[in-house]
């Protein structure tokens, strides 16, 4: 709201990358903050909920490089805005229509494969109404024609969703887990699951390993587990994954 007053004042751009757009105001609320790699470090977002796909983003073996509100769709003219410049040019000429004019998604992806991909996350319970699925799906059309695939995600709201728990947990474990893991402990791990699925707690029992090495054992395709469904937990089914990443995946779950 333009004439709303300020309770908090914004860091300035090149301390995180926001995107086309200033993330909305925090209303004297810490800013949610993250480091990704593939974003060029750290990145701001405007909810849980987009800091939750970042990070899924983050360890997914298919997306090459993603970035936080990356362009915004002019739903007017029909055509990409990739500078705040653009946008501000654009809302001048467009001044005394009405309606929805434009749709900023909240990340864009270059997969492996070279595909763009664009995401627009909400939180369950708050996936918006009737007219903005119909903003959506505008926005949709117009960016299949700059060769971006527009998909919508819903965060589930259980805190103690294996999706949101996992994630949390295999993202860091990622960055650090080379430093734990051995050549001979993971041969060790490999032979031990060579017959077939194994509990957590077994394979932890056995071999003598802290649970804390679950994680980056996931992380690098040591061990694969259906993480987007069960907790890592004692109970968790694990089996050999030689190298295989695709149990990080986790982006279609969220997919509605």
């Amino acid at each position: 709201m333009k004439n709303a007053p300020s309770y908090g004042v914004r860091s300035r751009r090149h301390l995180a990358n926001t995107g086309v757009r200033l993330t909305a105001s925090t209303f004297g609320k810490a800013r949610i903050g993250t480091y990704a790699e593939k974003a060029n470090g750290h990145i701001t977002v405007e909810s849980a909920a987009e800091r939750l796909v970042a990070h899924m983003l983050c360890i997914d073996p298919r997306v090459r490089c993603f970035k936080p509100q990356p362009f915004t769709v002019d739903l007017h003219s029909k055509r990409l805005l990739h500078t705040r410049e653009e946008v501000s040019e654009a809302r001048k000429a467009r001044k005394g229509l009405t309606g929805s004019m434009e749709y900023t998604p909240d990340f864009s992806t270059v997969q492996i494969n070279g595909l763009q991909y664009a995401y627009e996350v909400k939180a369950e319970g708050y996936e918006g109404d009737e007219h903005y699925q119909e903003k959506i799906g505008r926005a949709r059309e117009i960016m299949e024609t700059y060769g971006y695939s527009l998909f919508t995600l819903v965060v589930p709201a259980d805190e103690r969703h294996p999706l949101l728990i996992n994630t949390q947990l295999l993202k860091p474990a990622q960055a650090r887990a080379h430093e734990y893991l051995t050549p001979a402990l993971v041969n060790q791990i490999e032979l031990y699951c060579a017959s077939g699925p194994v509990l957590q707690r077994d394979l932890c029992a056995d071999i003598q390993i802290s649970t804390g090495l679950i994680p980056p054992l996931l992380a690098i395709g040591v061990l694969q587990a259906d993480v987007a469904h069960h907790r890592i937990q004692g109970s968790l089914e694990l089996s050999a994954a030689l190298g295989d990443l695709s149990h990080l995946c986790l982006i279609e779950a969220l997919q509605s």
